[in-house]
């Protein structure tokens, strides 16, 4: 089982030495060199693995189908940037890293960013001690747009800290799970207007898809409460970006903590860089070792069930892709 390790022509990914540490010497890793012909270098290639799932180009694609891969693995759990429908209709499988992976990073991360606007920190510093009320926590209402694995471990934490939750998803959760999660309100797409007008913290949690795309519109924020705060720790276009930006800069809602974009890396002279009631981060929420480590396992794991005989883990359904 001979595996091929894609690379840019910058650097090579970190998650490359886990990788390694996982497979522990079963099978060889070849790494891609993006200088050389393509196709020679998928010659008895078994495993493609993609980090990000953003470096494949139709040219690898078109190799290594000529060259019998098996699995072409991303390491990413968003496939709005992964040619999903060129490397399915080549008819490779393919695999990407689902959300429990990255959980609990984005939700330490969406956590932080409601516990920034609470606490007021981009007005309540030292430097000129000039002081702003704070809020608490206990009591205040979090809406979860989506309750996938992320939502469920943001769930988890701020329950603890006292917050009333409530959520919409498309699917319908066990009860064991509303049991556990103690959720004021579970609901559907369709019941988005209400998470909207009782949020105090908006938290999405949603895959990019069509149907999600500019889900939170200039309608959506002129419902919100003139005090809540929007936290996107997902994908960038979830969120009309022409509207957040006339919500924040025209009051309709307090402040936003953003850490995925449109178009990344965001520009310099972008709007939101320039307001003072944003918290951007650049894409970061879901990058930590444990999430790399995780990651590499996975694939891994993949690449002994393919030597071993069975299917992969975490195949993408071609009717559920983006």
């Amino acid at each position: 089982m001979k595996v091929l390790f894609l690379r840019t022509a910058d650097s090579l990914h970190f998650s490359y030495r886990y990788l390694v540490e996982f497979i522990d010497h079963r099978y060889p890793i070849e790494i891609y060199d993006p200088n050389k012909p393509a196709a020679d270098q998928f010659n008895e290639i078994e495993v493609v693995i993609d980090t990000g799932g953003a470096i494949g180009t139709h040219e690898m694609v078109d190799a290594a189908k000529a060259a019998g891969v098996k699995l072409w693995q991303v390491t990413t759990n968003g496939l709005d940037h992964v040619d999903t429908e060129y490397i399915l209709g080549k008819g490779l499988l393919l695999s990407h890293s689902p959300g429990p992976l990255t959980a609990v990073p984005l939700a330490e991360h969406a956590l932080l960013m409601i516990l920034y606007f609470a606490k007021n920190l981009n007005h309540n510093h030292t430097k000129d001690w000039h002081r702003v009320m704070n809020d608490e926590l206990e009591g205040k209402t979090l809406g979860l747009i989506g309750f996938g694995a992320s939502a469920k471990e943001l769930a988890r934490r701020a329950r603890a800290l006292g917050l009333r939750i409530i959520a919409i998803d498309n699917r319908d959760i066990p009860q064991q799970e509303l049991d556990e999660f103690h959720l004021a309100f579970m609901g559907y797409p369709e019941d988005l207007e209400k998470i909207l007008v009782e949020s105090d913290f908006l938290s999405v949690h949603v895959p990019l898809t069509n149907q999600t795309r500019h889900l939170i519109d200039q309608h959506a924020f002129s419902l919100m409460k003139e005090k809540a705060v929007l936290i996107n720790v997902a994908r960038g276009e979830i969120v009309d970006n022409n509207a957040l930006i006339g919500a924040l800069t025209s009051g309709l809602i307090k402040g936003a903590g953003i850490d995925a974009y449109a178009e990344e890396p965001l520009a310099p002279e972008h709007p939101l860089l320039k307001l003072g009631n944003v918290l951007t981060t650049p894409h970061v929420a879901g990058f930590t070792q444990g999430t790399w480590h995780r990651r590499a396992k996975a694939a891994a794991e993949n690449i002994d069930r393919l030597a071993k005989g069975l299917s992969p883990r975490n195949l993408v359904d071609p009717l559920s892709s983006p």
